[in-house]
């Protein structure tokens, strides 16, 4: 297994845990992740944006094969979210009943266990979309 790298995780940390993106004062639109310039009508005029911590979700998919580090996690859930005025993809945690999956349902932002370096014993954590039923 490579080792995870802690100063990049470290330089990213903000945007793993805040999902701090950007809107453009010139256009209106928000974007994530953050970018000096806006990717819709080119301004540099941005403000940060956070994105409420619950939304949509839009569809969702289901992963089997997956390297061997996130073996087991397995299966992974893989959404497609609008917050607020962003669209992510985040992972879904606490899946119980695959069934009650569906666009438009609600979903909320919460902190979990992404993966774990076992060379160092590291845990890393990011954010992942539960659903709200």
């Amino acid at each position: 297994m490579a080792k995870l790298s802690i100063p990049i995780f470290w330089r990213v940390r903000k945007y793993l845990y805040t999902l701090e993106g950007r809107k453009c004062l010139e256009c209106g639109r928000a974007h994530f992740p953050p970018k000096n310039s806006c990717p819709y009508c080119g301004s540099t005029k941005l403000i940060e944006y956070y994105p409420p911590k619950k939304g949509k979700l839009l569809v969702w998919t289901k992963l089997y094969e997956t390297c061997d580090d996130r073996s087991a996690y397995r299966p992974i859930y893989i959404g497609l979210l609008q917050l607020g005025e962003l669209r992510v993809v985040l992972p879904l945690t606490d899946i119980h009943d695959e069934g009650k999956l569906k666009p438009g349902i609600d979903v909320e932002l919460v902190l979990r266990r992404y993966i774990e370096d076992g060379d160092t014993g590291l845990i890393y954590y990011g954010l992942k979309a539960r659903p709200i039923f």
